[in-house]
């Protein structure tokens, strides 16, 4: 097979909601850009529960569109063991994953970048910034001046960058798998927390559209599709299954170091999720604009080294989705054990934290020392990092 050479000021290595929105910021500002899409159809196959605040269109200037939103919702409720849950009436989205992925792209394409599907990336020179691609049944060389690695979980990019081992992926990535129903009524979105069930994640049930749900499981347990059949079977959920998924979600936190000398990495990839409630494509946008506007800026003072790129990392780590309240919260509720989320559900009731105050959150965490209650002592005094990260979570995180 003959081979040519592409040459760009920055090539985006997936086109998810990281890699558009870098491709997007950087090619506003006129440079030469280009995604590389490893799949036929940007968005395809849909492997996402799809939930998305308000808050993540409106704090990157997105409007809302109907050619990508399902559903409008307004509720989310945190279901404990017991059958009591905690709700918050927060604006947010049901989305059609693959349409809004599409709609990032168009954006970023409108704004004047490349893209490339059916391009998979086989290998990266990452001194030279070199990339060999399989595209069009050849192979083809790429040369950029800053590459940015969106290329999901287990990032060949962070990996031949020597950012990622490979030895990492297991203990980094949490089991997911998802069902698409048809026939469930659910209003908003329905988080279950039972340790017997997702030992260190959660069972969901979301609203796609009238009678449509996705319903699905993040666990540490390897049987994710028989423990997601039990959750249904207890739950009694009657529907018809229409389409399945399955994947891997980042959940400790993100990398360390997420930048090198002309690369960065972004997303999934560089493991920015939310550790609580496991949500990526709020930070997947996040750190994808970031890290297209430090592309920019150093384009801009031609000034590509590890030095100048650090900006990146600096810029990411002021984010609220960056707080570690939200990785120590993580780590609390995965030590629960079943016990402690029924006695959580009793404390909390079935109550609607909407509107809570600060003296409310205060009698919530002096009711915690009722006899009992007394299993939850050990948890008292994380309570106001928690109490910081559902806070958090509720406007960023989802």
């Amino acid at each position: 097979m003959s081979e040519e050479l592409l040459e760009y000021d920055l090539v985006v290595v997936g086109a998810g909601p990281a890699g558009s929105n870098a491709a997007y910021e950087c090619a506003k500002n006129g440079y030469k850009v280009v995604m590389l899409e490893e799949d036929p159809v940007v968005g395809v196959p849909v492997q996402c529960g799809e939930g998305l605040s308000c808050f993540a269109l409106q704090h990157l200037n997105i409007k809302p569109d109907e050619g990508f939103i399902a559903v409008n919702v307004s509720r989310l409720r945190v279901i404990f063991t017991n059958g009591n849950w905690m709700s918050v009436h927060d604006g947010g989205y049901e989305l059609d994953r693959d349409k809004f992925d599409q709609f990032l792209v168009k954006r970023a394409t409108d704004a004047g970048s490349e893209l490339l599907t059916s391009a998979k990336v086989i290998d990266f020179y990452s001194k030279e910034k070199i990339l060999k691609v399989t595209y069009n049944k050849k192979i083809i060389s790429i040369k950029a001046k800053i590459v940015i690695g969106a290329d999901g979980t287990k990032s060949n990019i962070a990996v031949w960058s020597g950012l990622l081992q490979k030895e990492q992926w297991r203990d980094k990535l949490i089991r997911a798998y998802e069902l698409k129903m048809e026939g469930v009524d659910v209003n908003g979105f329905d988080m279950y927390f039972d340790v017997d069930i997702a030992p260190g994640g959660y069972v969901w049930v979301f609203q796609k559209g009238e009678n449509i749900a996705n319903v699905g499981i993040a666990t540490t347990a390897k049987d994710t599709a028989n423990r997601l059949d039990k959750f249904i079977e207890q739950k009694k959920i009657e529907g018809k299954v229409i389409g399945k998924t399955a994947g891997a979600i980042p959940y400790k936190g993100p990398l360390e170091k997420t930048y090198a000398d002309g690369i960065l990495i972004a997303g999934d990839a560089a493991g920015s999720t939310n550790p609580v409630f496991l949500g990526g494509i709020s930070t997947a946008m996040q750190t994808g604009s970031l890290a297209g506007k430090t592309a920019s800026e150093s384009l801009k003072a031609g000034d590509f080294s590890e030095g100048f790129l650090s900006r990146y990392q600096k810029k990411w780590k002021k984010l609220p989705l960056a707080d570690k309240s939200l990785l120590e919260t993580a780590k609390i509720m995965h030590e629960f054990t079943p016990e402690m989320w029924e006695k959580m559900g009793e404390l909390v009731g079935k109550s609607d934290v909407t509107n809570i105050t600060a003296l409310g959150k205060l009698r919530v965490v002096l009711k915690a020392f009722y006899p009992k209650y007394w299993s939850l002592i050990p948890v008292v005094p994380y309570m106001p990092t928690v109490m910081k990260a559902f806070s958090i979570t509720r406007k960023w995180g989802w």
